[in-house]
């Protein structure tokens, strides 16, 4: 369901700097004093700002194009006051455009968009051309997450992951949640609560 337009969500993100980027600088503190962990479309931000608090040796990027969505997260973020997190509120070809080959720690994908219509194919998150980005800005040994509440996108994620050179770590059509070792999205929750299967798989660099 699509977010509605907010104007101090959108004003929220361009009041707060200090959390919300316009532009990416690898050479500044956040990107070089911790290995950096990407979240591919946040949301509202209860996953990042779950595991941004319980990994504070981390430095986190929190990527929304939607610029309302975006502002929502900054505020929760800023009101819980985690200090390893930035928002990034555009698209994220932009940011591969700045992120060298071997960067990054790991990505999650996060029950993206699926974009049902063939012809919104290449929007989709885990379009071939998106992975092949998540694999070249990875480390060597960096992992890739993904995780969907949307069967189609599930198979269709699994197709083009054979076009790649990721190894498959794990894939779960029924994932249980563990709360150890991970943390819940906001869409998880929802179809989690009326027992709807999710779907996980673990890619390694």
């Amino acid at each position: 369901m699509r977010t509605k337009y907010k104007q101090w969500a959108v004003d929220y993100v361009d009041e707060h700097p200090e959390i919300a980027i316009q532009k990416i600088d690898i050479n500044s503190d956040f990107f070089k004093e911790k290995p950096v962990i990407f979240e591919v479309g946040s949301g509202k931000g209860d996953f990042i700002a779950a595991i941004s608090l319980a990994h504070s040796e981390y430095n986190y990027l929190a990527i929304e194009r939607v610029k309302t969505v975006a502002g929502i997260m900054c505020k929760k973020l800023v009101e819980q006051g985690n200090k390893n997190v930035m928002v990034f509120p555009w698209n994220v070809e932009i940011l591969f455009d700045e992120i060298k080959e071997g960067f990054v720690h790991s990505i999650y994908v996060n029950h993206a968009d699926p974009w049902p219509k063939k012809r919104h194919e290449k929007r989709r998150l885990t379009y071939i051309s998106f992975l092949e980005q998540y694999y070249r800005v990875l480390k060597n040994g960096g992992r890739l997450y993904i995780k969907t509440d949307n069967d189609g996108l599930y198979e269709y994620t699994k197709e083009e992951l054979k076009l790649t050179k990721f190894k498959v770590v794990s894939d779960e059509e029924n994932y249980a949640f563990d709360s150890e070792t991970d943390f819940i999205t906001e869409y998880e929750n929802k179809f989690r609560s009326v027992g709807k299967s999710i779907h996980r798989i673990i890619l390694e660099k």
